[in-house]
């Protein structure tokens, strides 16, 4: 069930409206075959690709579409578990940072992103229609499990759009 886009906060918006009315979990699916489709066309030359020396290499972009979903996966659980405690932020500029991303190979990337992707469809599929509505803390903003299954789903695109646009 998608979010009432009027209980979802400004920061996060954008990932939520990008949605369509394909359901979730047909979402989530999709987005597997779109990032695999990217790094099976990549070699490791390109993996490590900046379009700016400034911005992330491809396999920067990775690890952090990696770190993002395993954290938001775990707040999805935290909050469908009915956690009354305020979750911390990520400062993903930092999380890149310390990733270490550069040295590891493209198909370690891949198996990681798969694996992870299957384990966190799994667990929202899981959910009952009472846990997607439970609602907790993440930071500043309040979030509902099912605002972060889109989120999840449509940070994942955004990140496919910017590489199909600047990277490959």
């Amino acid at each position: 069930m998608q979010p009432n886009l009027n209980t979802v906060s400004e920061f996060y918006r954008g990932y939520v409206e990008c949605t369509n009315q394909t359901p979730l979990m047909e979402q989530f699916n999709q987005s597997i075959h779109q990032l695999s489709f990217i790094m099976d066309g990549l070699n490791g030359e390109k993996a490590d690709y900046r379009y700016l020396e400034s911005k992330w290499s491809l396999k920067e972009m990775f690890q952090h579409i990696i770190d993002a979903e395993r954290i938001f996966s775990y707040r999805g659980l935290c909050i469908s578990r009915g956690e009354r405690q305020k979750l911390p932020s990520m400062d993903q500029d930092e999380y890149v940072m310390r990733s270490d991303a550069s040295s590891r190979e493209l198909k370690s990337l891949k198996r990681e992103f798969l694996s992870l992707l299957e384990s966190t469809i799994l667990m929202f599929s899981s959910f009952s229609e009472e846990q997607w509505r439970s609602k907790g803390w993440v930071g500043p903003f309040e979030f509902t499990v099912s605002m972060l299954g889109y989120i999840i789903v449509d940070h994942l695109n955004h990140h496919v759009n910017i590489i199909e646009s600047r990277y490959i």
